[in-house]
């Protein structure tokens, strides 16, 4: 009996230990003991902000989540709370954060799939790269593309339009790509204490954390001079993807300045199935340039960026 008793008790302490565990940081998890009030709601999406944001030793935070508990303390519901805690983001992260409600996230999945393309003129091979949003199986369609166009061709020169590409998956744009990119590291996110994260390519992988895409051929091409091609509604990931090309000797970027969404955002869900995406790194270019949510500028201003870069890549070939 007392060997039962004690197994018992031991059970019973676990068991508070992890309802205690549980209450305590089970918000990091959103993972609840009871459904939270809106108040407490609010409280765990500021926490979440304070920890990751980039912007939260400013006195500015300070005052905004002092204001943001005031503004929702008679909240009836969650939904109330948001358009405050939308405000409170922006403080916390800057303009690339934001928070995305259930109903939106279910829209985006179901985002039609644009395939890229590629097109021979002259001897350039022209690459469209749309931002990218889909599955497993389109990510794969979508990187395999773009890397047997780049081995079955025939060119002098290639143009990577990234114009438009407003982001979305990482990964399979730049596997896509990553016959013209050299292994190793492509650009590094550094957050708010100076801690680095290089985004890494390797035998044609990338350890960027998007979706866990192949290419069939990771065999590079060498010495064709690249364009790359960027605008004002090329922003985020499009951002990204072209950082990729940075500093690389055969590259040309073309176009107008790009909007300025050059910062990492990571993932935080809320208890009602909504969640913040918080701004949380900076980028730091292979060539130690570091954007913070700053424009990348081109290195030939225009408004006719596909002939100029059609122009630039003759002048390169020899």
């Amino acid at each position: 009996m007392k060997i039962g008793k004690r197994i018992l008790l031991g059970l019973v302490a676990v068991c508070a230990l992890f309802l205690g565990i549980i209450y305590l940081w089970g918000y990091r998890f959103n993972i609840y003991l009871v459904p939270p009030s809106p108040q407490k709601y609010v409280r765990v999406a500021l926490k979440n902000m304070d920890e990751l944001g980039l912007f939260t030793d400013s006195k500015e935070w300070v005052e905004t989540k002092k204001k943001t508990i005031e503004e929702t303390s008679n909240a009836k519901n969650y939904a109330e709370t948001i358009p405050f805690l939308q405000k409170a983001i922006k403080v916390a992260g800057g303009k690339h954060s934001f928070i995305e409600h259930e109903e939106d996230i279910s829209k985006r999945s179901m985002t039609k799939y644009i395939k890229p393309k590629a097109e021979i003129e002259g001897n350039t091979l022209i690459l469209t790269i749309p931002e990218f949003t889909g599955n497993d199986s389109q990510a794969s369609d979508y990187a395999n593309f773009l890397e047997s166009s780049l081995h079955k061709n025939n060119y002098n020169g290639v143009i990577v339009d990234l114009r438009g590409n407003r982001g979305g998956d990482l990964s399979p744009m730049v596997l896509g790509l990553s016959p013209l990119l050299p292994d190793g590291t492509l650009f590094t996110y550094v957050d708010k204490s100076s801690h680095s994260k290089p985004v890494e390519l390797q035998n044609g992988e990338i350890n960027s954390g998007g979706s866990s895409t192949k290419i069939s051929d990771n065999k590079k091409i060498k010495k064709a001079p690249i364009a790359v091609l960027i605008d004002n509604n090329t922003g985020s990931s499009g951002e990204l993807t072209a950082l990729c090309f940075e500093g690389i000797p055969n590259v040309k970027f073309l176009g107008s300045d790009s909007a300025g969404y050059t910062s990492a955002n990571q993932t935080v869900y809320l208890y009602d199935g909504s969640t913040l995406q918080i701004t949380s790194a900076f980028v730091k270019d292979r060539t130690n340039n570091i954007y913070k949510n700053f424009p990348i500028s081109p290195d030939i201003q225009t408004n006719n960026a596909k002939s100029s870069a059609i122009e630039w890549i003759k002048s390169q070939i020899k």
